[in-house]
């Protein structure tokens, strides 16, 4: 089950052509296919003004933030698989103040046969599920119902 409105692939897509994030994805699926190291990315809408300062102070130095456009992020969890990314999330939101209606998180497991596209349209797919949905953090498991 994926996503294909075009109108929120081409914003989407946008969005990671002006960014970073593309280029720290890759970079974990090297690492993935390389070594084996699990890596969780996420993406979230969040509207406060010092998100990338909170999201420093409560993350682990090794995890990585990269602002997209309106509000919306994605976020890098390094040698971390979905349960321990839930954690964190959960984590997150919970010093940061983004459990309310309006914030949903999505996130997705990177894997060894994904390439960088058919990752982000995973990551994609999710956020508008999230967006949908009653649950704060949407991840891999709502695509295999």
């Amino acid at each position: 089950m994926h996503f294909n409105g075009l109108n929120e692939q081409r914003k989407f897509q946008g969005w990671l052509e002006e960014s970073s994030a593309k280029r720290y994805i890759d970079r974990e699926l090297y690492r993935l296919k390389r070594y084996g190291c699990p890596v969780t990315i996420g993406m979230c809408r969040c509207g406060d003004p010092q998100f990338e300062k909170k999201f420093d102070a409560y993350s682990r130095r090794t995890d990585h933030l990269v602002r997209l456009a309106e509000g919306h992020y994605i976020f890098l969890f390094d040698h971390t698989e979905i349960p321990g990314a839930v954690k964190a999330t959960e984590n997150l939101m919970l010093h940061m103040e983004l459990h309310n209606e309006k914030n949903r998180v999505a996130i997705t497991q990177l894997h060894p046969d994904d390439d960088l596209d058919s990752a982000l349209k995973r990551l994609l797919t999710l956020f508008v599920i999230a967006s949908k949905s009653d649950s704060l953090i949407v991840d891999d498991s709502v695509l295999s119902h």
